[in-house]
């Protein structure tokens, strides 16, 4: 069986090399430190959405970090079931919820009535400012892969933002 915890010290071997080489994947940063690459994508969703360093600062911030993603899951589902929230015409493309990318994960990847990709970046609480640099990540490598070059549309859907 796959070993699929990494140790503090491991942890901090991949953010480094996440922090020190963004343009890695995560295929080759787990290819180099011989880590299953499941683990480094997850660590490197955290740093990239700037959530990593919160969540190990004390037990505290850890309950409060996974509150906060059930409300974000519970936020997901209702949006999914009624997509006149977002806009109406969206449709969820396949694998969509949570559609994983090399530079993350994308809580929802849809398209419009007019067949052009959007993404719905979701935040339980308050948007920082970092969540507009990281739906423009997202933004820009949609674009670049999926809708070969044509534009990409984003939504940043919080309760409040800074």
């Amino acid at each position: 069986m796959t070993k699929t915890i990494l140790s503090e010290e491991q942890k901090a071997q991949v953010v480094n090399f996440i922090k020190t080489k963004p343009e890695m994947n995560s295929k080759e940063i787990a290819s180099i430190l011989n880590y299953p690459v499941e683990c480094v994508r997850s660590l490197k969703s955290h740093v990239t959405m700037g959530t990593y360093d919160k969540a190990i600062i004390d037990d505290d911030s850890e309950i409060d970090y996974e509150i906060s993603l059930s409300m974000e899951k519970d936020l997901q589902t209702f949006l999914l079931n009624d997509w006149s929230q977002i806009e109406p015409g969206l449709k969820l493309v396949e694998k969509g919820k949570e559609y994983q990318i090399e530079v993350g994960r994308i809580d929802i990847l849809a398209k419009d009535k007019n067949d052009k990709y959007v993404i719905i970046e979701l935040k339980a609480g308050k948007a920082k400012d970092d969540a507009l640099g990281q739906l423009l990540g997202y933004m820009g490598f949609v674009s670049e892969t999926l809708a070969n070059g044509k534009p990409v549309r984003g939504y940043i859907i919080a309760n409040d933002f800074e």
